[in-house]
């Protein structure tokens, strides 16, 4: 059969396109095989894509090995931890879609045959993924993978351990020299931190959605393991052109399912809610605010990953990782779902075995009956809004606080370091939503200076913004609809009572709706952050988080 790649070099007439190749090195037995784009997000000042470079070439030798051509490229990968509290931030979820547009360009252009995707970064590997269902060629997942939490005076230093030492140094419970500590040995080699990251969090999604290989989405980054499985990868790639097996086959609903209750079963990121709804619109596959709600209610929590307990990445793969986690939620798993194994979830997770007890525990002695991530609705969020609750102390389940309004994350961290914030608030951050944004920060900052501050229990912070995988403690984002759309949230006051109860799934402000609608007929518009470039186009198209924040196509 005639591939893409073969109507794009072969022949007479293509004779300019193959001189153009061979300008790059290419031979012409090269252009009689498959071509596989090899899509890497290398670069060198980001310790989770700083090795991706030798990853990329054990991939492309198990390509080669298997009887394909191998062409690499690279996309971006802006880089969450680098940004956090900046306007940096408002640059890194927009990437995501244009990661997949670019993504698409390259390989239609270019009429590659099929994909290897190598991603490291909460909004790349989505990125990639949505657009391995857009293209529909042959593709498969590789992880850039975690590394062992760093280690400074006998502490475990995670990236959470690092943020909230920059509070507990102001409070001048912690040295300068401890905290500069901190800072050095929070990576002992390349990769993601040890933790449940949004980035490591998609590591772990992607495998149960079937794209990778078993075990893959939890190897230490850039160990021998991984450059073992980098170079399966690429001789698996082959073997899915063969058989013509697409993603199609792969992301269906119960896919979905099944990624979806392996990221609450392991106290993931609440990033995950944004990008499971945007990967699934992009394979045809409904997910959205109820579809988590309902299946949250019957998937036990039976990994506390760090932040929300004491196990690291690194952990949980040496427990068994993804296929472990599968085996030990059982008839919750969807087992007739493929993958590009070859094998179904249910023949990964039967061949699995729970290597750490303690770590991944079973479903008779769940860390908790519930997912870690709930979706609250209420007159604050009528569109709904998301917590990890596996983060939240109990005692802080059931509250009725007094909100304490910023129009921006900086001016709440401002007020959190100047100590005028005081026990049993409710901070709201608005206008730090996809469109308010523009970009839908995290609100990392800001919860990690709670938590310096000792408020970490004891205050809520609610946002239309985001929080990163590493956030811990009673921190409610996605409130929908944003400040920006006229969301309730751009119409609470100072000394509002905000009600929280996540056993009811509710967010509420306890004010009449008389006094919200006067308060609506007064608001001021709120000026536009920005007035031309890519982020006013994204303000302009961008969907609500509860669709995905997906930008039209």
């Amino acid at each position: 059969m005639t591939s893409r790649s073969d109507l794009q070099f072969l022949g007479v007439e293509r004779s300019l396109q193959r001189a153009w190749a061979k300008g790059a090195g290419l031979i012409d037995e090269e252009f009689e095989r498959p071509m596989i784009a090899v899509v890497n997000t290398y670069q060198e000042f980001s310790p989770e894509n700083v090795h991706l470079r030798q990853v990329g070439d054990a991939v492309k030798s198990g390509i080669r090995m298997a009887g394909g051509t191998p062409c690499e490229f690279n996309t971006f990968h802006v880089t969450d931890s680098e940004t956090f509290a900046s306007v940096g931030m408002r640059y890194v979820l927009p990437s995501r879609d244009l990661v997949a547009d670019m993504i698409e360009l390259m390989v239609e252009g270019h009429r590659f045959d099929a994909m290897v995707l190598i991603g490291s970064g909460d909004k790349v590997v989505p990125g990639m993924v949505m657009a391995a269902a857009r293209l529909d060629l042959p593709a498969i997942m590789l992880y850039g993978g975690p590394t062992k939490a760093g280690v400074h005076k006998a502490r475990r230093v995670f990236l959470e351990t690092v943020y909230d030492g920059v509070g507990e140094h102001l409070r001048g419970r912690l040295s300068r020299e401890d905290l500069k500590g901190l800072e050095d040995n929070h990576f002992p080699f390349p990769g993601a931190s040890d933790t449940a990251t949004s980035g490591n969090t998609a590591g772990i999604y992607t495998e149960a959605l079937g794209l990778a290989l078993p075990n893959t989405g939890t190897l230490p980054a850039g160990s021998n393991h991984q450059l073992r499985a980098a170079k399966y990868t690429g001789m698996r790639i082959m073997e899915l052109v063969r058989d013509d097996l697409r993603p199609s086959t792969i992301l269906t609903p119960e896919a979905f399912e099944n990624a979806m209750r392996v990221g609450m079963a392991v106290s993931g990121s609440t990033n995950m809610v944004l990008h499971m709804i945007a990967m699934a619109k992009e394979a045809g596959v409904k997910v959205d605010f109820d579809t988590w709600d309902r299946l949250s209610r019957d998937t036990p929590t039976l990994v506390e990953l760090a932040p929300s307990g004491p196990w690291g990445v690194t952990d949980l793969g040496e427990a068994g990782g993804v296929p472990a986690v599968m085996r030990a939620l059982g008839d919750l798993i969807h087992t007739e779902t493929r993958t590009v194994a070859g094998k179904t979830a249910g023949a990964l997770a039967d061949k699995a075995a729970v290597c750490n007890p303690a770590c991944i525990r079973g479903r008779d002695d769940p860390v908790d009956t519930e997912g870690s991530i709930f979706v609250l609705r209420g007159s604050l969020a009528p569109g709904g809004a998301v917590v990890k609750a596996s983060g939240v102390a109990r005692d802080m389940w059931d509250a009725v606080l007094p909100a304490r309004v910023f129009e921006d994350e900086e001016s709440a961290i401002d007020a959190v370091r100047g100590s005028t914030i005081g026990p049993g608030t409710c901070i709201v951050i608005r206008n730090e939503g996809p469109r308010g944004g523009p970009g839908m920060r995290e609100m990392l900052g800001a919860t990690s200076a709670l938590m310096g501050a000792g408020l970490g229990n004891s205050c809520a912070l609610v946002t239309d913004g985001r929080f990163s995988g590493a956030t811990h403690g009673p921190a409610i984002g996605y409130v929908t609809p944003e400040a920006a759309r006229d969301g309730p949230i751009a119409f609470v006051e100072d000394g509002d009572p905000v009600r929280i109860d996540l056993a009811g799934r509710r967010l509420d402000i306890e004010v009449d709706a008389s006094v919200l609608s006067a308060r609506r007929v007064n608001r001021p518009p709120m000026p536009a952050r920005v007035t031309r470039g890519y982020l006013k186009h994204y303000l302009e198209h961008v969907a609500p988080a509860s669709e995905g924040a997906v930008m039209p196509r």
